[in-house]
């Protein structure tokens, strides 16, 4: 009942990682790491559809990969014709992937990134205007901390068929989670380091598709909350968002 009277859960199907009990942390990295951290086998992942409106309702299993690879970070489509993952490319490194969806089930799978044999790219999201927004370790930075081992990721962008790839923030740490807000602006989780007890500072910010006008969001100047991941904009609210904090 609570379910049915909530007014942003108007649609009948999930689409949710179903990840089982093989792989490191169920493939979560620490707060200091993103995905390339990560081992890129030993999962048993699949991208799976619900109906979570009926209790007995069972999962539908959309993709599963061939391989033991963790498949994840999933962006759906505004029209819901396709979606973005995450997960290991033919060159053994962290790539992203673009499935086309029809009658519930992955009809078409497709790698975008991968060009280059060093770098890995990973967590992404549509833009309104097309093309998609993601994270990249092409900035070739570790994190001074952990002596370099933990690849830093910053965030890039590219045409929906993974050309003409161009850098939009250069940090000296991780940008994580990006995702678009009502307003078509990017939110993002921003490593802070500087003036700062920088061990837990992962804020909120947030910019233009292309780039400019980056600045905080949530949580600058504030001791706690001051870490923020996986956020999510609430539709149809102008400021509001949900996140994991810690």
């Amino acid at each position: 009942a609570l379910v049915e009277s909530n007014p942003v859960c108007g649609f009948e199907r999930l689409l949710l990682v179903r990840r089982g009990t093989r792989g490191p942390d169920l493939g979560l990295p620490y707060n200091w790491q993103s995905n390339s951290s990560l081992p890129t086998h030993g999962y048993d992942d699949s991208l799976c559809a619900l109906e979570y409106k009926r209790e007995e309702a069972a999962l539908e299993t959309v993709f599963k990969p061939a391989r033991d690879v963790f498949v994840g970070d999933v962006d759906l489509h505004w029209d819901a014709s396709k979606a973005l993952f995450s997960s290991v490319g033919t060159n053994g490194r962290w790539q992203l992937f673009e499935m086309q969806l029809a009658g519930g089930r992955a009809t078409q799978v497709r790698q975008l990134t991968g060009e280059q044999p060093d770098v890995d790219s990973y967590d992404a999201c549509y833009l309104p205007d097309g093309r998609i927004l993601f994270t990249c370790t092409a900035c070739f930075i570790g994190v001074p901390c952990v002596y370099g081992s933990s690849h830093v990721a910053n965030l890039y962008r590219m045409d929906a068929d993974g050309r003409n790839i161009r850098q939009l923030c250069f940090d000296q740490e991780h940008d994580w989670c990006p995702t678009v807000l009502n307003d078509g602006r990017v939110l993002y989780t921003r490593w802070e380091y500087a003036d700062t007890p920088h061990s837990n500072t992962r804020l909120l910010f947030r910019m233009n598709p292309d780039g400019t006008g980056q600045m905080e969001f949530l949580g600058s100047n504030s001791y706690w909350p001051n870490s923020f991941f996986y956020a999510r904009p609430i539709p149809g609210d102008p400021s509001r968002v949900i996140a994991v904090i810690g």
